[in-house]
């Protein structure tokens, strides 16, 4: 291994230059310099230089002290206070070594070591010793530390300091426990395909709930079969690596929470896997890197569950989607609109299952190295933070012509026997085939969260789903942190449907409650060294404290709240009053003031009449015909268009604007399309459907202002105004302002 020194500054605990004396010895986790007889010999064992895990110092000759150029030296352990025995030291390597970003790649996987002893017998002798990174392939893993490496061979290098900031998390010491954060004691339910349970970085994380009946949903193992026959198999494998993948191991790659547990189960989940999740004996949450494209469904049974997750503090982290430019027909969306590529705007409306509207579920954007959004990266309104997802990296359909993707752990078996995807890339070697360099979208994105939350989670096992939710929305960094993030208004001075001004995108706005946020991006992106920080504060921040316990439910109890804002009968405008709890309709909100923790629109009445400034709109408000027809064909087109030009436009008394449903995102609803081999069955009722922003978080909720919460339609088709007022309600769930 090529070791080199480090560029940066030596600490005020090191001495000077030295003159070196003795030969050097290299090893993974634990490094020996010189030989035995007149040379200090200095073995270093059981540490890790990048989590600041103290190594213990062992010196073959008795010494009064010992001082090292780079890293600090103590007879007591930092962590568990643990005094050495004369023989032995502790030795630390300060964080701030990491956190100036002074180092290149080489110097993250390694560096020599210069020490000094001074003898009882008043002589000092020098050593030099080689340290190297405990997991090989965690220099190349960006996401947890970015200092521009590119050993991937992609053209545009990663940017500097565009990571997770994970390193000062992991140096974190739980004084009550004499611990640092490593993700222990907390348990992921993987839901996805099946995890290679036998994987050399994996096996060692795996965690069987044994709830009995389980054997159809926990997952045992990865057969060679299943990755021959599709190598997208491989996507549980990756994601559990990214979270939890063994760290300090000398393999590999390193999770983000190296020693929290992993359940790995089939993402064809339902009320087991809440009996498994409450199982675990300690905290636990689910990541779900999937998403659920064009398919509009609203199932009650599954609403119930994410509502028991929320109440039994299992955290849901869930991929937002990869459907930005999702903008061109195909088999599977053939009535798919590409104007939103001509614009550069969201392709594709990602509020269509109920994971993704549940009002508690945290779903996760993407993040490239270069530092802005992934160009996969589906945006909306629902959308809470964002996490690193890369762009593709190179492969055989691509080329060089990208940023890189995440490393992470691939399959146990040879990749000769299967169709590996990393075969074209020039990061592959015998080293590290059990390994990929080519996982990306909102799939990465999500579990880096998770990885995040888990620490999280460790530092505060009693953490709340709100008080996490808060956390992510305080801590994440938008664009005043990070400039690259900025966003300006996507706008047009006369829109080419509707031949009027109108905002595809408001870009960064500033709620009354004083926090940014963005479709792009949510609350910003996710600082695991801050989340972990807030955690172990949350106790002593009054807004954090306050969110302990459920919030309290309002929804709008007005009749006929919305009414057409012109003569057009096109565009419709809902006010919101009278609320109420819905399960009893005596308990009203009164003159108290209600602070926002979720919120939701109630938008399953809206239906088109056959008039409107489009000639589909005949078409789009016709009924299907029993047997399949031309007609139904047609129709399907006639309410995708429909629906593509359709926006739905939120704003809170104070101004906030939230662009629910924008222009040109494509959406099925209604239309009576099913994808095909769709798991979901297209008799759905879709009622309610319950649209979610999170724009709004945290403001005020009261009765009898001026201006009340509105919710604006504008449609190139006619409404049906009485099947909209049937439904549509505002539901809130926030807690009273005591102030």
């Amino acid at each position: 291994m090529n070791m080199k020194r480090f560029s940066f500054t030596k600490n005020a605990a090191a001495v000077s230059a030295v003159i070196l004396a003795g030969t050097m010895m290299t090893g993974c986790g634990g490094s020996k310099s010189g030989s035995s007889g007149d040379n200090l010999v200095l073995e270093f064992k059981g540490g890790d230089y990048l989590s600041g895990k103290p190594y213990r110092v062992t010196a073959n000759k008795s010494l009064r002290e010992l001082s090292c150029s780079y890293g600090v030296i103590s007879k007591e352990n930092p962590v568990t206070g643990e005094e050495a025995p004369e023989t032995q030291w502790f030795y630390v390597l300060p964080e701030e070594h990491f956190t100036s970003y002074d180092l290149d790649y080489d110097g993250v996987k390694g560096y020599t070591e210069r020490c000094r002893g001074s003898l009882t017998d008043g002589a000092d002798m020098e050593s030099e010793t080689e340290l190297s990174i405990s997991d090989p392939l965690t220099a190349d893993q960006w996401h947890l530390y970015n200092v521009g490496q590119n050993p991937y061979g992609v053209s545009a290098d990663p940017v500097k300091g565009v990571d997770i900031n994970v390193i000062p998390a992991w140096r974190t010491v739980l004084e009550d426990r004499k611990k640092q954060l490593d993700g222990s004691g907390v348990y992921v339910l993987v839901s996805d395909t099946p995890v290679d349970v036998n994987h050399e970085d994996l096996k060692d994380r795996l965690y069987d709930p044994g709830v009995p009946g389980s054997e159809d949903i926990i997952n045992t193992g990865m057969p060679l079969e299943k990755l021959q026959e599709n190598s997208m198999n491989l996507h549980g494998t990756a994601v559990a690596g990214i979270i939890a993948a063994s760290g300090m191991n000398n393999l590999g790659v390193r999770g983000i929470a190296f020693n929290a547990s992993i359940t790995s189960a089939d993402n064809a989940y339902g009320d087991r896997s809440l009996s498994y999740l409450l199982d675990m004996p300690g905290p636990a949450l689910m990541n779900a890197s999937w998403c659920v494209d064009l398919a509009t469904v609203s199932d009650p049974a599954e609403e119930e569950l994410f509502e028991a997750f929320y109440e039994n503090n299992i955290a849901v982290i869930h991929a937002q989607g990869n459907e930005f430019q999702a903008g061109r027909a195909e088999a599977t969306k053939p009535f798919s609109s590409s104007i939103c590529l001509d614009l550069g705007v969201n392709c594709e409306f990602k509020q269509t299952s109920d994971i993704s509207r549940a009002p508690f579920v945290i779903n996760v954007g993407a993040l490239n190295s270069l530092g802005v959004k992934s160009s996969y990266g589906s945006t909306g309104s629902n959308l809470w933070v964002t996490g690193f997802g890369g762009e593709k990296g190179v492969r055989k359909d691509t080329g060089p012509e990208t940023s890189a993707a995440i490393v992470t752990t691939s399959s146990q078996y040879d990749p000769q026997d299967w169709n590996d995807p990393d075969a074209y890339s020039p990061w592959r070697n015998d080293d590290n085939k059990h390994y990929t360099n080519i996982m990306n979208g909102t799939s990465s994105a999500a579990p880096s969260v998770s990885g995040a939350v888990a620490l999280a989670y460790q530092a505060k096992p009693d953490l709340t789903v709100s008080q996490l939710r808060y956390l992510l929305a305080a801590t994440s960094r938008d664009d005043s942190v990070m400039p690259d993030l900025a966003l300006t208004v996507k706008e047009a001075a006369s829109d080419q449907s509707y031949g009027e001004h109108i905002v595809y995108d408001y870009g960064w706005q500033e709620n009354a409650a004083g926090f940014r946020f963005s479709s792009h991006y949510g609350f910003g992106v996710v600082d695991a060294a801050a989340l972990v920080k807030g955690a172990l504060a949350c106790d002593s921040d009054p807004v954090c404290a306050g969110l302990k316990e459920p919030p309290e439910v309002y929804a709008s109890g007005n009749s006929h709240p919305c009414a057409f804002s012109d003569d057009t009968g096109r565009n419709v405008t809902c006010s919101f009053a009278d609320f109420r709890d819905p399960e009893d309709a005596e308990t009203v909100l009164g003159s108290s003031e209600l602070i926002v923790d979720a919120i939701t629109y109630d938008v399953s009445g809206l239906t088109y009449l056959p008039e409107g400034i489009k000639d589909f709109c005949e078409l789009a408000a016709s009924s299907e015909d029993a047997e399949p027809t031309e007609h139904n064909r047609q129709r399907k087109q006639a309410v995708f268009d429909a629906n593509l030009i359709l926006q739905i436009l939120a704003e809170s008394p104070a101004g906030t604007k939230s662009l629910i449903k924008p222009l040109y995102a494509n959406w099925d609803y209604k239309s009576g399309f099913n994808i095909p081999d769709n798991a979901y069955d297209a008799d759905f009722v879709m009622s309610p459907l319950d649209l979610a922003t999170s724009t709004f978080y945290r403001e005020t909720l009261k009765e009898g202002t001026d201006t009340p919460w509105t919710l604006s339609i504008k449609s190139p088709c006619k409404l049906d105004l009485d099947a909209l007022n049937q439904s549509m309600h505002l539901t809130v769930y926030g807690r009273k302002n005591q102030e």
